[in-house]
């Protein structure tokens, strides 16, 4: 085994998922990740990757950056989110990024039915109770005393892939979902089947380049170190019930991260601030 494959990172991190398949020359092996995933419904030939910044709404409410946000040539927009850990709430968080990417260019007097989203969340652990590996939400009608169960839409569809469920065999190698589940879950110990793929061949060379570059890899160091701490920070406070302290342990990685001129977009990311309060620390 070589010195890069050691040094590799998890491409499970959001951030590292991102630099992968978030940028306009890896828009193919992103393309197809995402049909691997669907099987056909749709099938996608390209799509135009966008700003992943969702503004609140209301002054008191929530923004929201997304991992990956990517339109197709029939206007479909998918949300990719990596969840490399199991969070507080995760499940309402899916909804409420499905619902917000849905109604992100909706125009006054638009037609509902032009806005169609699919947010799929890959997970590195196990979120639902469910036992298959993919499992796929869409808004529905319950059943009651002379109704059938019925899809209310299939304008938001939000797919689950929970990658400690899928078991990548030497029967299954031969389909794409498994090559890239093998991918994500160990890059470094490949199957043969998998390192000959020109795919992944592709997302494996970008992944050794962020990890062997030393100013990428400075970066990424120091956001999985302020995320450790963040983690550990947060673990405390609320065992101690010290909700309050935890928007002041974000606020003190944000500093450590400006001081070694980190951008304040990958900050954002890392500690959940926003853009305006990274700027603000500045001063």
């Amino acid at each position: 085994m070589s010195d890069i494959e050691y040094r590799l990172f998890d491409p499970k991190e959001d951030f590292v998922f991102k630099m992968i398949f978030g940028i306009e020359e890896n828009k193919s092996i992103l393309i197809s990740l995402l049909n691997s995933i669907l099987k056909g419904r749709p099938y996608i030939n390209d799509v135009t990757l966008e700003n992943t910044e969702i503004s609140k709404i209301f002054k008191d409410g929530k923004s929201s950056r997304l991992d990956i946000l990517a339109t197709d040539d029939n206007g479909i927009k998918y949300d990719i989110e990596m969840q490399c850990r199991k969070t507080k709430d995760i499940i309402n968080r899916t909804l409420y990024y499905a619902s917000k990417s849905f109604a992100k260019d909706l125009k006054k007097n638009e037609d509902y039915n032009k806005s169609r989203v699919i947010s799929i969340w890959i997970f590195g652990e196990n979120i639902t109770e469910r036992i298959e590996p993919i499992s796929e939400a869409l808004m529905t009608f319950q059943p009651n005393q002379r109704d059938k169960y019925g899809i209310m839409t299939d304008n938001i569809r939000i797919i689950y892939l929970e990658l400690n469920k899928y078991i990548v065999s030497d029967e299954n190698i031969k389909y794409k979902l498994s090559k890239w589940v093998d991918f994500l879950k160990d890059p470094i110990n490949l199957n043969k089947d998998t390192v000959e793929d020109k795919d992944i061949d592709k997302a494996r060379k970008t992944l050794e380049y962020i990890s062997t570059s030393k100013e990428e890899r400075l970066i990424i160091e120091k956001i999985v170190e302020g995320r450790n701490d963040f983690y550990s920070a947060n673990t405390i406070a609320r065992e101690e019930g010290k909700e309050e302290g935890l928007k002041e342990g974000k606020i003190e990685i944000a500093k450590n991260m400006l001081k070694l001129n980190i951008d304040v977009n990958i900050i954002s990311q890392s500690t959940g601030l926003s853009v305006n309060e990274i700027e603000n620390l500045k001063n």
